[in-house]
């Protein structure tokens, strides 16, 4: 038998007319109002408003039903809350707060997998090698705590100057590690595509990142196929290619299908990336995808045989990975291609899609964008996938019907957490762009591609 020992108050014993000036006086005492704890989390519209916030991240519960761009704090994984912080001899260039914000949050924008990151820890070890490298990651932390903002933190302005400049001598000197140069190169163009200059992109340091992958290429003392520092590298430039490759003007291209590019992409294969994972080789058919689609938007000449093979490399294309988010993400890229394609080329004979056997080409783009957005709303927004699905979805959403408004919401919605997470403007402009396409569908039934609206507007909008 069981026995449990219960404690209570004392009973206080009153004579009826003291209990009875007790009660009065409980009565007419203030209650003191229960202070709620305060949020650290919380978003700062919720804060502004003095609303409790229920600290969902990225968006928040009431900006969600709001419609509010949540600007809510990043969590940190639990291997950054183990991490002790790095503490050996730095340079006194380096500003160990913006520093230590870019290994606990910015950096995270550039991976699918915050476990394997090696651009947050491991560039540690290089960051004395490179001033270049230090003054733009402390550029683009100052930056992204402002959400970008266009009033630019002197900090950050004074960073990028001398990254600028340490960048020049050390290209001149040729002794700074590839992968350093192009971490360089890359966040250098990050910054300026996050300006608000909507006309620069960061052209010049893209090509600059060529001429490192081609130096690299023809360097044959160290075989690149086995350096994995050299796939590091060229996946990130592939990458960046395709996000930029709709935006170079056809007399500046820099042809991508070269027999050693070509070459190094098929000897890669399905390496896993950092970055976006087992697709190198579909990375690779974007990049040449938009740089024809851009030419054909400028010159009007068709190439149907080119048409065909591109559209052939993608409907083949498949994926390795088994993880159903990552599967999303892939099918939803490679449909963007074939919507892509089949709007700016509009119908070509020798395609051999089995699709267009059951469905004509107007009724296929619009499936495909639906189902795009469909395996896109799949994944999390606490996934770090989310960072890499604005080219998908602003391609799928632009072909949305006006009877598809619960799903225009969503992509609202979904590019509004974007801009959460990683804070680039490039969301909020991709969401302007994509109010005028819709507008411009449901009045006058304009079926150009969103790509052929943006150059309209004179911008270069840098997406992915």
């Amino acid at each position: 038998m069981s026995f449990f020992r219960v404690r209570f108050e004392p009973v206080n014993c009153l004579s009826p007319t003291r209990q009875e000036r007790f009660q009065d006086n409980s009565l007419e005492r203030p209650i003191a109002p229960r202070r709620r704890p305060k949020s650290k989390l919380g978003c700062r519209e919720c804060k502004a408003r003095r609303v409790k916030c229920d600290e969902s991240f990225p968006v928040c519960l009431r900006c969600v039903r709001r419609g509010l761009i949540c600007s809510s704090m990043p969590r940190l994984s639990q291997w950054q809350i183990e991490t002790r912080w790095y503490s050996s001899h730095v340079d006194t260039i380096v500003n160990r707060r913006l520093l230590q914000y870019w290994l606990e949050r910015v950096c995270q924008i550039l991976v699918i997998d915050p476990e394997d990151n090696p651009f947050s820890f491991p560039v540690l070890e290089h960051i004395q090698e490179s001033p270049a490298l230090v003054h733009i990651i402390q550029s683009v932390s100052a930056r992204h705590e402002q959400y970008f903002s266009a009033e630019v933190a002197r900090i950050a302005l004074e960073e990028r100057g001398k990254a600028l400049a340490s960048f020049r001598k050390e290209l001149g000197t040729g002794q700074t590690r590839p992968l350093l140069s192009m971490l360089t190169a890359l966040l250098l163009a990050l910054s300026h595509g996050a300006d608000r200059d909507m006309t620069d992109f960061g052209k010049w340091h893209l090509f600059a990142a060529r001429t490192l992958i081609n130096k690299m290429l023809e360097d044959t003392s160290h075989p690149w196929d086995l350096n994995p520092l050299f796939r590091l590298c060229l996946g990130m430039y592939l990458y960046w290619d395709m996000g930029c490759s709709y935006l170079v003007h056809p007399d500046e291209q820099q042809d991508l299908d070269t027999p050693g590019l070509s070459l190094a992409v098929q000897e890669i294969g399905h390496w896993h990336h950092p970055m976006y994972g087992f697709c190198t080789d579909l990375i690779f058919i974007l990049g040449n995808l938009g740089r024809y689609c851009r030419q054909l938007l400028y010159s009007g000449c068709r190439s149907f045989t080119r048409e065909a093979l591109l559209e052939r490399q993608l409907y083949l294309w498949s994926a390795t990975s088994t993880e159903p988010s990552l599967m999303f993400l892939y099918e939803s890229l490679r449909k963007h291609g074939l919507i892509l394609l089949y709007r700016i080329c509009g119908w070509n004979d020798t395609f051999t899609n089995p699709d267009l056997e059951e469905i004509s080409l107007e009724p296929l783009v619009h499936r495909y964008a639906l189902e795009t957005i469909d395996h896109l709303l799949q994944i999390p927004t606490s996934s770090n996938y989310l960072n890499f699905q604005s080219l998908p979805l602003l391609t799928a959403g632009s072909e949305l019907k006006r009877e598809d408004n619960k799903l225009r919401d969503d992509v609202r919605n979904r590019l509004r957490a974007l801009y959460s997470v990683n804070r680039l403007p490039a969301n909020l402009h991709a969401l302007e762009l994509l109010e005028e396409v819709w507008t411009a569908r449901d009045v006058s039934n304009d079926k150009s591609s969103w790509i052929h609206h943006m150059l309209r507007k004179g911008w270069l909008l840098v997406l992915g």
